[in-house]
């Protein structure tokens, strides 16, 4: 195993405590090489000709994963989001992306896999339908599923490139530039193969041909395309006349491999637990060949299946619904091959993460462990039955389920035994311990207190939109919230006693994320809000400080996007965050000091705080250790599915 570790210097620009920026940032950061697999289905792999031989992986995890050709991944997660298609650039050492939440976000980010950063974003109000840089990477084109089409993005700042091409393309699905970059070609569904002058921006040659054709690709030099409609697989010439038209199972998922590169067609059928590589061959550059099988391989686990594929000279990288990427050559072969996957499941996912005094309790899909940084022993405390957090309390552990309806427990730890605490009615949103007292949000539409001793519930408060809730002393709470419903504002406070409601006065569209330290007697309490901002009109994400006695608020960060997972954690005096996804950062409250931790392979989700070490949790399930002063990271530790500590 390696280790690659960037360092960079980083600027501070301040806003009361600082602003984080959003547009192309510097980020403190280590990749990791390992061959895991990705958590969640692959979504599309890419290579470059002519270049060092290695093969990008994207996935549904937000990871991509550089396969060199000895078969070792180098991962490193740049989104919280799917990532939908990939492309890399000419230069070499760039990629672009496309993420997607699947509805209203949709981004394309170009990153610098030599040093991790991101070069520049660009958001797009319509999903993509194709991604590719031009063959000199001038241009990262966008095709969009809107009247307006292609976008020609400048591949060095990501501004727009207006009038690149004469009026709107339309949605189009396949991209392609010639080797000078004077002309381009694109498929349109409608069935329009269109070729455009790209000095003049002037349509050269349309040419009708088969429509609603997916998965286009084209081959032989750019002589043949290629498309599946209707359990057919088409073959079309570069003017649009058909050539080929072959049966194929579309149920099968069979998924198309093209090259310019390559004179001939491949593809891949899936069958249970095996999937056979067919060619069609080219025939003196005017015609195909029917669909020879020339490869069939087993070995895939049940239910599994390719859905992406990419030719890389003398192989074929293939990734599957499962995280798994596999590679192969596909030369002609009259057996059936059993194929290792390139990838393994080699960690188990830490779902939560709890102090106890020095001490930390690690949550995983089967146990609760619990563990230190000087004493890495994986003490197995109890067995998890489907449980996804966890709150420590005193010397017994709370576990819950967010967005379930699974009762709450506690279990003492000195004995085994499992006490119900209660059974929520709604699906538990949010739950905070208060003293020896449980705050618990259900269904966005109420805050309840449960007595841990007692087992009593009692209802605080009943609304809707509730996003987050917590008790600043024993008569007044606060209730985070979405201003889009009554009343219409994002932060409210109610007396528990005599229920007096009163909305405050701070603007924004939504807030939560509520933390304070009821230790500290403390006079503020700290959270996120999300509002417009009057100057930019872009939504903008803000830290802020709320002091009940003055009934006064202040921004502490802001930036300039929409981050509606960020967190806010009181420590002490020491305010910690992650807003902005990438990196965890903290503020000491009392000597104004702003600290950016470093950040692992994978994003920050919580941060948890002993006296002497700092646990941050990361978006794939490890774990990254800091002193909470020192911005270096000590250590990533994922634990691996046979229960010991595996450290980067």
């Amino acid at each position: 195993m390696q280790n690659k570790v960037i360092f960079k210097n980083l600027s501070h620009i301040l806003i009361h405590l600082f602003l984080i920026a959003n547009s192309s940032f510097l980020i403190y950061a280590q990749s990791h090489i390992s061959t895991q697999s990705h958590s969640g289905a692959v979504s599309n792999v890419a290579y470059l000709e002519n270049s060092d031989g290695s093969v990008f992986s994207a996935g549904n995890d937000g990871f991509l994963i550089k396969w060199t050709e000895d078969g070792i991944g180098e991962h490193y997660q740049i989104s919280d989001l799917p990532i939908k298609m990939i492309a890399r650039s000419p230069n070499g050492n760039e990629i672009a992306v496309y993420e997607s939440d699947g509805a209203s976000l949709n981004r394309v980010s170009v990153w610098n896999w030599k040093n991790f950063t991101r070069k520049f974003a660009f958001r797009f109000t319509d999903s993509l339908t194709s991604l590719a840089y031009s063959a000199k990477g001038t241009y990262i084109i966008c095709g969009t599923a809107s009247v307006s089409g292609a976008f020609f993005l400048n591949s060095s700042n990501g501004s727009v490139i207006r009038n690149k091409i004469k009026g709107n393309t339309g949605v189009v699905n396949y991209v392609q530039t010639s080797d000078t970059e004077n002309s381009v070609v694109m498929y349109s569904p409608k069935g329009i193969l269109s070729y455009y002058n790209l000095k003049n921006g002037e349509k050269k040659e349309s040419f009708n041909t088969e429509y609603d054709l997916s998965q286009f690709c084209m081959f032989n030099n750019s002589r043949f395309g290629a498309g599946i409609r209707e359990n057919e697989l088409l073959v079309v010439l570069a003017i649009g006349n058909t050539i080929g038209r072959f049966p194929i199972n579309q149920s099968a998922n069979p998924v198309l491999i093209g090259s310019n590169s390559s004179k001939d067609l491949y593809y891949i059928v899936n069958e249970n637990r095996q999937f056979k590589v067919f060619k069609v061959a080219n025939d003196r550059n005017k015609a195909v060949i029917a669909p020879e099988i020339q490869r069939t391989f087993s070995g895939l686990k049940t239910g599994e299946s390719v859905v992406c594929a990419n030719l890389a000279d003398e192989e074929i990288y293939a990734g599957t619904n499962f995280g798994n990427v596999y590679k192969f050559d596909y030369a002609k072969a009259e057996r059936v091959d059993v194929l290792q996957a390139l990838t393994d499941k080699m960690y188990d996912k830490i779902y939560d993460v709890a102090a106890v005094g020095e001490d930390f309790y690690f949550l995983t899909p089967n146990s609760i462990f619990r563990s230190s940084y000087d004493n890495a022993n994986v003490d197995r405390k109890a067995s998890n039955s489907g449980y996804t957090n966890i709150i420590s309390y005193g010397e017994n552990i709370i576990l819950w389920s967010k967005d379930s309806k699974k009762a709450v427990v506690m279990i003492e730890l000195s004995s085994g035994r499992i006490t119900q605490l209660f059974a929520p009615v709604g699906t538990v949103q949010v739950l905070k311990l208060y003293g020896n007292s449980l705050i618990d949000v259900e269904s966005n539409s109420s805050v309840n207190m449960i007595d841990i001793q007692s087992f009593k519930k009692k209802q605080l408060y009943q609304g809707t939109s509730i996003q987050d809730a917590i008790l600043f002393n024993e008569t007044d709470l606060y209730i985070a919230k979405s201003s889009g419903s009554s009343p219409n504002v994002p932060l409210i406070y109610v007396n528990v006693n005599t229920q007096e409601t009163v909305p405050l006065s701070m603007k924004g569209n939504v807030a939560y994320s509520l933390s304070f330290d009821p230790n500290q007697n403390s006079s503020e309490f700290y959270g996120i809000t999300i509002y417009t901002n009057a100057q930019t009109k872009k939504l903008t994400t803000s830290i802020f400080a709320y002091k009940p006695q003055t009934k006064a608020y202040r921004y502490l960060s802001s930036i300039t996007d929409e981050d509606s997972e960020a967190f806010a954690s009181l420590y002490g005096n020491v305010l910690f965050t992650n807003i902005g996804k990438s990196q965890v950062r903290s503020y000491n409250l009392s000597t104004r000091r702003d600290l950016l931790y470093r950040r692992s392979a994978s994003m920050p989700i919580k941060t948890v705080k002993t006296q002497s070490k700092m646990v941050v949790l990361n978006r794939d399930g490890s774990i990254s250790w800091y002193n909470p002063s020192l911005n270096t990271v000590l250590a990533d530790w994922y634990l691996t599915t046979d229960g010991s500590w595996f450290k980067f």
